[in-house]
This record gives C-alpha cells, sequence and structure tokens, in this order.
C-alpha cells in the first residue's frame, strides 16, 4: 500500500568543501522517519556562482510548498 509522507522544507545555499555552491534542502520538522537526520541536496551546474544559486535557492522557496516521500508504491509513481 502506499504512503506519502510529506514536509515544509526551505531551500539555503552552502558552499562545498570545493568552495561551489550547492542547494541544501532543510526540513522545518522531522515528520519523515526515513529522512531523519539525512541531508539533502543538489549538486549545481559548474558556472553557477553563488549569486544564481541564491536566486534559485530564492525562487524554490517561493514556489515550492513541500517535499514528499512516497513508500510502498511502483518506483518513478506520484499519487
Amino acid at each position: 500500500m502506499k504512503k506519502a509522507e510529506r514536509s515544509n522544507c526551505h531551500f539555503a545555499v552552502q558552499q562545498a568543501s570545493d568552495g561551489k555552491p550547492v542547494l541544501v534542502v532543510q526540513l522545518y520538522q522531522d515528520s519523515i522517519p526515513l529522512l531523519k537526520g539525512a541531508s539533502m541536496g543538489f549538486d549545481l551546474l559548474g558556472g553557477i556562482g553563488g549569486e544564481q544559486a541564491k536566486k534559485l535557492a530564492e525562487m524554490l522557496n517561493e514556489h515550492v510548498l513541500d517535499l514528499f516521500l512516497i513508500t510502498g508504491g511502483e518506483s518513478g509513481e506520484v499519487g
């Protein structure tokens, strides 16, 4: 049986150990047990600077409501 779990989230920019900006996803609550203690983020394409990364994070924060994780269904299935 499919189960969808959701958590409000926030996008932020941090620097990776190599100095490149990365986009990280920060959950407001530990409401998704499988993600408790996990860190999630995105490596950005080469050439994207800190200011562009910040604009991307701001845009996502304005338009993304929450993060969801679906368990018990087929891979790639959204419900």
